[in-house]
C-alpha cells in the first residue's frame, strides 16, 4: 500500500507543475476570449475547457518524456532542445485532443467512427480552432524554454535567482578605476623607524 501511494505521490509530483503552468496559461487565453466576445455581446458557441486542456497538456507532457528521453547537449544553444521537445508536446497534444473529441461524438452522439473522425477533421477548420492552437505552440514554446533554461542553470540556483536575494553586482569599469585612482591618492604611511630597524 505504502508503495502505491509513494507512486501516485511522485505522479502527483511529476504532473504538478506542467499542470499548473498551463491551466493558468490557458485559463488567460480562455478570459481574453470570453472578455473579447463579452464586449460584443457575442454567446460562444462553446465554452471554454482550459481545464481539460491543461490536463491534456500535462498527460502529453509525461508521455512523451517516458518515451523519449530529452536531448541534453552541452556546448549547443539552448534553441535547438526548445523546438524539438515543442515540436513533439504540440504534435502529441493534436493527436491526443483529436482522439478524445473522436471519443466524445462516439459516446455523445453516437456515431460511428468514421463520423466521428470526419466531424473532428471538419472542427480543426475552423478560424477559432486554428487560433487557439496558435496560442497552444506558443505556451508550449515558453514552456518548453523555461525548462531547458532550468535545466541548463541548475533548478536550486534559478530558484534562488528567480525568488531569493539578487546577486551582488560585480563593479564596472568606472567603479574599478575610481577605487584604484582613491588608493593612489592616499598620502603614504610614515615608516616607524623603530619597525624598521627591527
Amino acid at each position: 500500500m505504502s508503495k502505491i501511494l509513494n507512486w501516485l505521490r511522485e505522479e502527483f509530483l511529476q504532473i504538478l507543475p506542467v499542470w499548473a503552468f498551463f491551466f493558468i496559461a490557458f485559463g488567460l487565453v480562455a478570459l481574453t476570449r470570453m472578455s473579447i466576445f463579452g464586449e460584443y455581446h457575442i454567446t460562444p458557441a462553446e465554452q471554454p475547457e482550459f481545464l481539460v486542456g491543461s490536463l491534456i497538456m500535462a498527460k502529453v507532457v509525461l508521455l512523451i518524456d517516458s518515451f523519449f528521453k530529452r536531448r541534453k547537449e552541452s556546448g549547443r544553444p539552448l534553441i535547438y532542445g526548445t523546438l524539438w521537445t515543442t515540436g513533439l508536446y504540440f504534435v502529441g497534444a493534436m493527436v491526443l485532443h483529436h482522439l478524445e473529441l473522436i471519443i466524445t461524438l462516439i459516446r455523445h452522439k453516437h456515431v460511428g467512427f468514421a463520423e466521428a473522425n470526419r466531424q473532428a477533421l471538419l472542427a480543426i477548420e475552423k478560424p477559432t480552432f486554428v487560433t487557439i492552437m496558435i496560442g497552444v505552440l506558443a505556451l508550449t514554446f515558453t514552456f518548453c524554454m523555461l525548462r531547458e533554461l532550468i535545466d541548463a542553470i541548475g533548478r536550486d540556483r534559478f530558484l534562488k535567482m528567480f525568488f531569493g536575494r539578487r546577486p551582488r553586482r560585480r563593479p564596472g569599469p568606472e567603479e574599478i578605476r575610481r577605487v584604484s585612482s582613491r588608493s593612489c591618492s592616499l598620502p603614504a604611511r610614515p615608516v616607524d623607524a623603530r619597525n624598521s630597524a627591527g
